[in-house]
């Protein structure tokens, strides 16, 4: 007998929901049949080539008996609107997709909470555990025993180091680095390229550091 493909709509039809929907579409057991917004940003009838649903009226056409979904939002109000909608479509019955990359490395014991993606090259080391609703973007470090809690997002090239913990909400920048046993609170906010060695309280915002440009423009530079 023949198993049939698990049937899913992406939820969105920005930049996240058209990678959701290569990576799904590619690299999963899934059958994407659709998209759906909130019927004020349903602009379209069509993505991709498949049909854009109101959100409000979904359950109409696609039950949740029938159909999973996929929350593909990004990390607005330090997660907090990702983490409404998941409720919101939860309220309504619906089961939620995960999706981790064939090209991670994740260790054996890994499972996967509803709503959560794990893109191409991250590496989950043994001891992980990864809350619902989390997006690890693409070519992370995940170390040992490290925590990472709901409604998380890490963009490119973050290293989490062993036994971390990251609190619900948090942000993690483009290549952070957060040291050896470090818990951050809740809705902290890392940006790209920030070390953080110690503990920090809900709510802690971290700036990255910007390279400043050199006064000298490119035409008198010695050599390159």
């Amino acid at each position: 007998m023949i198993e049939t493909m698990k049937r899913l709509v992406i939820f969105g039809i920005g930049q996240i929901a058209e990678v959701a929907h290569y990576m799904f579409a590619e690299d999963s057991d899934y059958d994407i049949v659709g998209f759906t917004v909130d019927d004020e940003y349903r602009d379209r009838d069509e993505h991709l080539g498949l049909p854009v649903i109101s959100f409000e009226r979904l359950q109409d056409s696609h039950s949740p008996d029938e159909f999973m979904l996929f929350i593909a939002m990004g990390f607005g109000k330090v997660n907090d609107q990702r983490e409404a909608k998941l409720a919101e479509a939860r309220s309504k019955g619906y089961d939620f997709a995960s999706y981790t990359s064939s090209g991670a490395w994740v260790w054996r014991g890994y499972e996967a909470q509803p709503n959560t993606m794990v893109m191409e090259h991250n590496t989950i080391q043994p001891y992980v555990t990864i809350g619902e609703n989390t997006i690890l973007w693409s070519g992370n470090h995940i170390g040992h025993h490290s925590k990472i809690g709901k409604n998380v997002f890490i963009a490119s090239h973050a290293v989490v180091s062993g036994a971390v913990t990251i609190g619900d909400n948090c942000f993690i920048g483009v290549n952070a680095t957060i040291r050896d046993n470090v818990t951050l609170g809740t809705h902290c906010v890392v940006g790209a390229g920030a070390l953080i060695v110690n503990d920090a309280r809900d709510k802690t915002v971290f700036p990255g550091a910007a390279t400043e440009a050199s006064k000298v423009p490119s035409n008198r530079l010695r050599s390159i």
